[in-house]
Parts: C-alpha cells; sequence; structure tokens
C-alpha cells in the first residue's frame, strides 16, 4: 500500500502518520515527548469537592482552576460524596498515580464535614469520626507513601468548612421528615475539625486554606479576637456553657453566611468563589513560581515561530 504522503508537506517534522484521518501529527523539537504530560493537581475530598465543577450552582471551583491552569497542570476531580477521612486514607493509594506516568505537582486535601457529623444521628450509615482519629488519617494521608513518591508535591489541607444549622436543619427535615429536630451537625463541632486541620497545617509545616475562617470573617466574626469561635473550647471540655458560634440556631441568623451554604453544608456557587480566591491567594503565597502565569504552556502556542518551524509567521489573520 502506498503511504499517505511521499514527501512532509509540513515546516516541522513529524513521527508517525494518523491512518483514520490522514493528518502527520508533530513531534516539535523544543518539546520532548515526556513533556507531554501535564503534572496533576488533584483535589481530593468528600461531596464538596466532588461537587466543584458542577454549575448549577452558578460559579463553579473546579472548573475556573481548570481554565486558569490550563495546558499547564491538568486539574483532577478526586471528589468522593458522603466519605469521611477514614474512608480516603483507604482510597487515597487508587487516586494517586503512578510517578512513572504522571508526576503530583499538588494534592489539595478537604475531609471534615462528614467527620463532624454527630455520632448515631439518623439518615443513613454513621459517618462520625473522633476528633483524635480524624487527625491522624490527615497525618497518613499526607505522610503516605503514594504522596512521597513524587517529589516536590505541594500539599495543600484545605479546614473543614462552616455549617448553617438553621439550613442544615430545615432541609434534613425535607428529606427525612420523622427526624423531628435533631441536629446531625453543629457549627460548634465543625468548627473543632476546622482547627484540627490548622494546627496539623502548622505542625506539619503545610499550608493550611482556612476556608472555615474566610466565610465566618465575612459573616461578621473576627477570628484574630480569638483562636477559636467563643463555645467552641466550653465544648470540649464537656462543658454546657454557651456555644452561641456564628451558624449555630443560638447565634443570630447569618445572611451572609447562608450566601455561601446553599443547604446549610455544601457551597453555593459563591461558596465557591470564595473558596478559589482563596485558594489563589494561598498558591501566590506560598508557590510564587506555581501561579498560572508564571508556569509555560506544555505545547507550543500556535504562533510560536520557533516551535513551528517559522510556518505561523509566514501566515496572518486579517
Amino acid at each position: 500500500m502506498a503511504p499517505y504522503h511521499t514527501t512532509n508537506p509540513l515546516p516541522f517534522p513529524y513521527t508517525f502518520i494518523h491512518r483514520r484521518h490522514s493528518r502527520p501529527v508533530p513531534s516539535f523539537t523544543p518539546y520532548p515527548l515526556q513533556h507531554a504530560t501535564m503534572d496533576q493537581f488533584i483535589l481530593f475530598g468528600d461531596s464538596i469537592t466532588q461537587a466543584s465543577f458542577n454549575q448549577d450552582q452558578g460559579f463553579a471551583f473546579g472548573a475556573a482552576l481548570t481554565d486558569i491552569y490550563a495546558r499547564k497542570l491538568d486539574v483532577v476531580n478526586r471528589g468522593l460524596s458522603g466519605y469521611n477521612s477514614t474512608q480516603a486514607f483507604q482510597a487515597l493509594p487508587l487516586i494517586i498515580p503512578d510517578p512513572e506516568h504522571t508526576r503530583v505537582r499538588f494534592l489539595a486535601i478537604s475531609f471534615g464535614a462528614n467527620d463532624a457529623r454527630l455520632p448515631n444521628t439518623p439518615g443513613g450509615p454513621d459517618q462520625s469520626v473522633p476528633l483524635a482519629d480524624f487527625v491522624q488519617n490527615l497525618r497518613v494521608m499526607v505522610k503516605h507513601p503514594v504522596v512521597q513518591q513524587h517529589q516536590g508535591v505541594r500539599i495543600v489541607l484545605i479546614a473543614t468548612p462552616p455549617i448553617d444549622e438553621r439550613t442544615c436543619l430545615r432541609c434534613d427535615q425535607e428529606k427525612y421528615p420523622a427526624m423531628g429536630r435533631v441536629l446531625r451537625r453543629t457549627a460548634a463541632n465543625t468548627a473543632r475539625y476546622a482547627q484540627a486541620v490548622k494546627a496539623l497545617g502548622a505542625e506539619l509545616a503545610l499550608p493550611v486554606l482556612d476556608i472555615h475562617g474566610a466565610m465566618l470573617a465575612r459573616a461578621g466574626y473576627n477570628s484574630s479576637m480569638a483562636d477559636t469561635p467563643p463555645g467552641v473550647e466550653d465544648q470540649r471540655e464537656g462543658s454546657h456553657a454557651s456555644s452561641a458560634v456564628v451558624g449555630s440556631l443560638e447565634a443570630p441568623s447569618s445572611a451572609a453566611l447562608q450566601s455561601f451554604l446553599h443547604d446549610g453544608l455544601h457551597f453555593t456557587g459563591e461558596g465557591y468563589r470564595l473558596l478559589y480566591g482563596e485558594l489563589m491567594t494561598l498558591i501566590e503565597d506560598a508557590f510564587p513560581d506555581q501561579m498560572p502565569t508564571r508556569l509555560p504552556f506544555i505545547l507550543p502556542a500556535w504562533d510560536d515561530a520557533t516551535a513551528w518551524g517559522g510556518g505561523a509567521e509566514n501566515s496572518s489573520i486579517s
């Protein structure tokens, strides 16, 4: 059979002919083949992460991150709805690629929303994980061999986001009419898990995206006034003292907090927009060389005259 092309009509060399489409596939000499596979930016979390590409709520965090890192890093959604940290660390080896195939540049870990659910509450199997176990699960994930085999991996811990008890209760009652006024999550208990993530980040010298603090700050709580919101230390010590944390039934209703959480737990578009802004600020501060504007394209731009052997400079678009 005669070849599809007996001569090369293109201004650059090509390695093989794709017979189905009869088009040559170029090999760009300034861009070695091993660089054609993009490093990964893995988002590892629960349902909040899983839904981060969904545009039903408006702004989509995962889609925005994919867009800004287009042709530079592959943003990979590994959100697992309903998972707590115990399930997550067991799943971790299944979601981290072998470095022989591709390298993980970023790993963002976001759990705690399910771990902080109160034990033995109605609505499906118990998801709660004791605080000490939650912290140990995160520590194991960070230090896991499948993660550490990716040399230079940049790990970001995301603090457990806040909840709004009023909205959670209303939505839970709609879903489980027989449950009455039983709270499956509380703002104060969730704050304990957020604080634990921050403490672990300090212990391991890892950057922490404090989405919990960012949302509460916009709800009027000044996080610089104390290490934890009012009432959290009281609950840790088993006291029944006031726990009027922002988002609790005892605290005034917060329209600002509710604007971030469409069902009291999962993010609205504005919640994801805030998460996106906080992540880009963290990257600028902790990993400035990894900002999208400072990363090159993996494959050359269409008008890169050097890569295209001068072909682009000989054409114009009017």
